[in-house]
C-alpha cells in the first residue's frame, strides 16, 4: 500500500540573517535537573542539524544565548539516554524559528518531552503549533487506515476488492492532508511556516510547477528573499526544464 500523504515541514536550506542577539529561555517542569539540553543549528549544506552548544537543566530551566548571523530556525533536542551527543530521533527535538521573534523567546513544557513544549515571542511558532494541531484528526484517520491495512496481514495485497477501497480512502485522506495545506498557506502568506509547507508540498511532487508558482507569488517581499524563498524560486524555474535540459516542459499544468 503506497503510503498516506502527510504534509510536513522537512528540512530546509540553510537560512542565516544577521541579528545581534536572541534569548532563548526554557522552563521544563518534567524533566529532572543536570538533563542536558542541546541547541542545534543547520550545517553549511542546510540540509542536516548538528549541536553547537549545550546547557543543563537547573531548578526546571535552562537558557540559550545566540549572537550574530543567527539561523531562522533552530533545534532544541534533549537526551533522555544520558550520552554525549544529542538524539537522531525527532521525536525529541522542539523546532523554534527566529525569523520575525521578539529577542527573547520562551519554551514551556508540562511533559517529559521538549517536542510537547510551547514557545512564545514569535508568530511563526504560533503558526508551527496552529498547523500541527490542525494536522492531527487528519493524522489519527491515517493512522487508523494504516493499521486496518496491518490487521488484514499478508493477504491484503492479494484481496483486490479490499485494496480497492482501501486506496480509494487512501486518496481521499491525501486530498484532506494537501486541502490544508493549501488553506493554511493561503491565510499566511506573511508565514515562514506557511512557505516551508510550500517547499515540502512541492518538493515531494504534490503540487505542479505552476500552482506552486502561483502561490510563492503571493508570500511576502521579506519572505521571498530568504534563502529559502531563493531556493524555491530556483527550484520551480528548474522544474519548468526537461530532466534532459534541452527545453522547456509543454503542456505541464
Amino acid at each position: 500500500m503506497r503510503g498516506i500523504i502527510i504534509i510536513v515541514i522537512c528540512v530546509i536550506p540553510l537560512i542565516t540573517r544577521s541579528q545581534n542577539r536572541f534569548t532563548i529561555q526554557g522552563r521544563l517542569n518534567k524533566l529532572n535537573d543536570s538533563t542536558k539540553v542541546y541547541l542545534q543549528y543547520p550545517d553549511t549544506s542546510g540540509f542536516a542539524f548538528k549541536a553547537v552548544d549545550s546547557t543543563l537543566i537547573i531548578n526546571d530551566q535552562f537558557s540559550f544565548i545566540l549572537k550574530n548571523n543567527v539561523p531562522e530556525k533552530v533545534f532544541l533536542t534533549i537526551n533522555h539516554k544520558n550520552i554525549a551527543s544529542p538524539p537522531t530521533d525527532d521525536s525529541y527535538q522542539l523546532p523554534v524559528y527566529l525569523m520575525s521573534s521578539n529577542s527573547s523567546l520562551l519554551v514551556v513544557s508540562n511533559t517529559n518531552n521538549i517536542k510537547d513544549a510551547m514557545v512564545t515571542g514569535s508568530k511563526n511558532n504560533k503558526d508551527y503549533t496552529t498547523y500541527h494541531n490542525l494536522l492531527k484528526p487528519l493524522e489519527k484517520e491515517s493512522q487508523a487506515l494504516l493499521a486496518k491495512f496491518k490487521a488484514r496481514g499478508d493477504g491484503a495485497l492479494k484481496d483486490t476488492l479490499f485494496m480497492k477501497e482501501l486506496i480509494s480512502q487512501r486518496d481521499i485522506q491525501n486530498k484532506g492532508f494537501l486541502d490544508l495545506a493549501l488553506q493554511f498557506m493561503r491565510k499566511n502568506y506573511d508565514s515562514y511556516v506557511a512557505l516551508e509547507i510550500l517547499q515540502s508540498s512541492f518538493v515531494h511532487g504534490f503540487l505542479n510547477h505552476n500552482i506552486a508558482e502561483s502561490e510563492f507569488d503571493k508570500f511576502s517581499l521579506e519572505l521571498k528573499k530568504t534563502n529559502l524563498g531563493k531556493w524555491i524560486s530556483q527550484a520551480i524555474i528548474n522544474s519548468k526544464i526537461e530532466p534532459r535540459g534541452d527545453g522547456p516542459r509543454v503542456g505541464n499544468n
